[in-house]
């Protein structure tokens, strides 16, 4: 798409320039420029259907994908020289989120809001310093994905269908649902926190830590590199989060000629109460071709999850799916469809697999 620039010229000031440009991702942002300040402006709207079967009865809702949720984004920067002060702040908007939906709740009509981020930041040589609600250093660690299918299915399998109930072998609710046996162990989210991120070092290297409300702290080690045909990503953090020491992380690596793709994540926690050592693993293997569709790139994968001691000491919760994501660069839209299957299972308890098929789209601007 070519750029729309608008400018507006005054006696007092440099002119100002507004523009539609292409973001990394396709997406499409209005831009404001004057001098060495920037305003940005965009977002995304994440809608979906999801089809469950808990082993009785199947039910269907109208859903806000919470892989990537429906939100609105702002953020206003000052440039000067080798140095950059802003500020960011970021919404979500979700009706009926994918992982609030239920067999007892089918309808979440009203919207729920969400502080994502409200930050402020400086860019230095000597690295980056945030300061508010944001990402903690260790957010993001276990979600490290270039598969391009991360719409449908990534480390944190359960957020397509977290509050689905389960069922025993009888057939009744037992009072736990997806999100009790499905964790990606992802550090400490976004929270309320001072964060300082060195800058790249050994060709590809970051280092971050942070300093989060209740005590929440962490440590955490990222790379971006090329070696070759293979692009590579990994993450790796040390988090205190409320009630455990957690260590997590993830590698993904992406072949260039061929499109082939393998993502790995992995996550503990030392629980502050014992009892039991939760813990999960997980793998996918991805394929992404340019040729296929005129259109933009096209992404499949499937991908295996493995819990243990989620919810319940002894319990082992396993995931299969198979997904796939269709971008439409003109649209600035992906659209994704796939299937999930949940198995759970506790020394006391047999749940039946709950299968879900998952279909939507996301438009970003």
């Amino acid at each position: 798409m070519t750029p729309l620039r608008i400018s507006f010229a005054k006696a007092t000031l440099a002119p100002l320039v507004v523009s539609l440009i292409p973001a990394v991702s396709q997406a499409q942002v209005i831009k404001v420029e004057d001098g060495g300040f920037t305003f940005t402006f965009g977002g995304q709207i994440n809608r979906a259907f999801l089809f469950a079967d808990d082993g009785v009865d199947s039910n269907a809702f109208f859903v806000d994908n919470d892989n990537s949720s429906t939100r609105l984004r702002a953020q206003a920067e000052y440039d000067f020289g080798d140095y950059a002060i802003g500020t960011v702040i970021e919404y979500e908007f979700e009706f009926s989120s994918s992982n609030s939906v239920s067999q007892l709740n089918s309808d979440i009509s009203s919207s729920v809001s969400n502080e994502r981020k409200f930050e402020i930041y400086a860019d230095t040589p000597y690295g980056s310093f945030a300061y508010g609600q944001g990402d903690s250093a260790s957010n993001g660690v276990s979600e490290v994905d270039l598969s391009g299918t991360a719409l449908g299915n990534y480390s944190d399998v359960g957020l397509i269908a977290g509050s689905q109930l389960l069922r025993d072998a009888g057939g009744a609710f037992t009072g736990n649902d997806i999100g009790d046996f499905f964790g990606n162990f992802d550090g400490n989210s976004r929270i309320e926190r001072f964060r300082y991120d060195t800058p790249e070092f050994l060709n590809g290297f970051t280092a971050s830590v942070s300093f989060g409300e209740d005590n929440r702290n962490d440590i955490a080690l990222r790379y971006n590199g090329t070696h070759g045909d293979f692009r590579v990503r990994a993450a790796v953090a040390y988090a205190e989060t409320l009630n455990a020491d957690r260590i997590s992380g993830s590698v993904s690596a992406f072949h260039t000629p061929t499109g082939l793709n393998v993502t790995f994540a992995s996550g503990s926690d030392d629980l502050d109460a014992g009892g039991r050592d939760p813990g999960f693993n997980y793998i996918k293997f991805g394929y992404q071709t340019k040729d296929l569709i005129k259109a933009g790139s096209t992404s499949f994968a499937i991908d295996y999850y493995d819990g243990q001691d989620q919810g319940v000491a002894g319990s082992r919760s396993e995931s299969i799916s198979l997904f796939a994501v269709q971008k439409v660069d003109k649209w600035n839209t992906e659209f994704y469809a796939g299937v999930r299957t949940y198995d759970v299972e506790t020394p006391t308890v047999d749940f039946q697999n709950l299968d879900v098929a998952f279909i939507g789209a996301r438009y970003r601007f």
